[in-house]
């Protein structure tokens, strides 16, 4: 059985960490980077981790990759703390064969969705690439969503098993729907994308919110689940279009495009 680091960040968690926690205890070792927590969290951690270290927030890529470097294994599972790895993915991971892991740098894991204790039907599969091998692996600088790439695209494979997001989760509205958390977040995803050249065109804003209504509405079946699917839609729908009037005021200098990124 091959040998597992789970490292989880967070701050403030209490609600979610200890299914997060719970989910990890198959591994070699839990380590917990903490950013401040104020709550309950350490305790909490304490508990679980072989490791728990206070570390100033970094970003969503630094704090992430922190944390991978503490882990004594280089095979790393990294959760979020308001995520669960399925009994499902354990299985999987523990399964893997020698051979399998010198083949791979980074495997893609399926994340399952949750509001309001609903699963989103319309965001599934969200792709994420959680297990790596840390030395191996290769960490883009992300404005929002972290993310790891192989050495090669050949050396990247996806699992069955699933990660679970937010199923204990108490978030209410402010966390989904808040305008003034959108505007910040985004601010930080059209910087990036004005540095990569990315520019706001008309059809930007007269047609992608659209697209995206339908995307997730239509195409993906929100509408399956009633209200609950519309308004997650409209949510989409509201993002994007809120992400490109951000690219748009960037690139006319209404906005600062080089502002530093705000704390998580």
């Amino acid at each position: 059985m091959p040998a597992f680091s789970v490292v989880i960040c967070g701050a403030n968690c209490a609600d979610t960490l200890p299914a997060a926690c719970q989910s990890a205890q198959w591994a070699d070792e839990l380590v917990f980077v903490d950013s401040g927590s104020t709550d309950q969290t350490p305790q909490i951690a304490r508990r679980y981790a072989h490791q728990y270290v206070v570390e100033p927030w970094r970003g969503y890529t630094g704090q992430k990759k922190f944390a991978a470097d503490l882990a004594r294994n280089d095979w790393v599972l990294v959760l979020d703390a308001d995520e669960e790895c399925s009994p499902e993915l354990a299985k999987e991971l523990q399964a893997l064969s020698q051979a399998e892991l010198d083949r791979h740098d980074v495997f893609l894991v399926r994340r399952r969705n949750y509001i309001f204790g609903r699963h989103v039907r319309a965001w599934d599969p969200d792709w994420q690439s959680r297990v790596i091998h840390r030395r191996r692996c290769h960490w883009p600088q992300e404005a929002l969503h972290d993310a790891r790439l192989p050495s090669d695209p050949s050396r990247q494979a996806r699992l069955t098993g699933r990660l679970n997001h937010k199923r204990h989760s108490s978030a209410g509205f402010s966390d989904y729907f808040s305008g003034r958390r959108l505007d910040g977040r985004l601010l930080d995803v059209a910087r990036q994308m004005h540095a990569r050249g990315k520019r706001c065109h008309w059809w930007d804003l007269a047609f992608r919110p659209a697209l995206t209504f339908l995307k997730f509405y239509i195409l993906k079946r929100g509408f399956l689940d009633g209200l609950f699917g519309l308004a997650l839609a409209q949510k989409s729908a509201l993002t994007t279009q809120l992400k490109y009037a951000a690219l748009w005021t960037i690139q006319n200098r209404y906005e600062s495009p080089s502002k530093p990124p705000a704390d998580k």
